[in-house]
């Protein structure tokens, strides 16, 4: 899998800047296009928050500020991406292009879910922000609709990241068919890396493949990496996961998403939500 075109959701948040720079940071590494999408909300929809009584002057009225919001929104948008695009040194273009590090900047009009399950299904990677809460991603509906609704692999970053990321690689295996999508998704870094490790927890495996498989499946595309197996200990999987991750040294995680049904993740919780909770590294994530 060769990957071209990185989309970068822009959202208007203080994590705008770190979430595009990480999307320029990979574009960069793999030679690839970053498309920054800002999703201004139709200012229509200000209309359905009015209470009863409201004259149509005062509707009106309501219309153009949230004309005026959406646009200044816009412009700040604009204007980061601008800035860092020029910071890393990016072609600024929006033509399809089969070679080289580029950028551009579209608006689209409508909710920021709702374009990203749209627009992310043509991407070949996503980078999002890390969730703030502890709670199930699905508080964060634009992570969640990138997860689930784009059949995309996600990165998720915790923060800045460093232009020669993805050096060490964990790959957190559970014999999934989620985390083998995450696996062949990431080929691209994991050609690059200078080390990989899979990481496998014992209480966390599900029925497929076993961790020496994946480490088989990698030597074919000629990626070396070694297996690091550990017992599931309080408080959960996940953290287990983390903390291998730590102690290889690694820079980047790649996993499956929702790799078990929402039964199993009420009883034994929801490693996905404990890790993009937890993480200090950015994490490639396939759902």
């Amino acid at each position: 899998m060769t990957i071209r075109q990185i989309l970068v959701p822009l959202v208007g948040s203080d994590d705008d800047g770190v979430t595009l720079a990480a999307g320029l940071v990979v574009g960069k590494r793999l030679s690839a296009h970053v498309e920054a999408m800002h999703a201004s909300v139709d200012s229509r929809d200000a209309v359905a928050f009015v209470g009863e009584g409201m004259t149509s002057l005062m509707i009106e009225k309501i219309i153009d500020a949230a004309d005026a919001e959406g646009q200044d929104r816009a412009s700040r948008a604009l204007a980061l991406f601008r800035q860092l695009a020029g910071t890393f040194g990016a072609t600024l273009t929006a033509e399809p292009a089969s070679e080289g590090f580029s950028a551009g900047f579209v608006r689209r009009v409508g909710h920021e879910d709702d374009l990203m399950a749209e627009r992310g299904r043509l991407a070949d990677l996503i980078v999002a922000s890390k969730p703030k809460s502890k709670e199930e991603p699905g508080h964060s509906p634009l992570l969640e609709a990138a997860l689930r609704e784009t059949g995309r692999p996600v990165l998720v970053v915790p923060g800045p990241i460093e232009e020669n990321f993805g050096r060490v690689v964990a790959v957190a295996w559970n014999g999934s068919m989620e985390g083998a999508r995450a696996v062949t998704f990431a080929l691209p870094i994991l050609e690059r890396a200078e080390r990989v490790t899979i990481l496998s927890v014992a209480d966390d495996q599900s029925f497929g493949p076993g961790a020496e498989d994946a480490a088989a499946y990698l030597a074919w595309h000629g990626i070396t990496a070694t297996v690091v197996q550990s017992v599931a200990k309080a408080p959960s999987p996940g953290r287990v996961l983390l903390r291998s991750a730590a102690e290889q040294g690694a820079d980047l995680m790649v996993m499956g998403a929702y790799t078990r049904s929402r039964m199993r993740r009420l009883i034994f919780g929801g490693v996905t939500a404990d890790v993009l909770f937890h993480t200090t590294i950015p994490v490639l994530m396939a759902h």
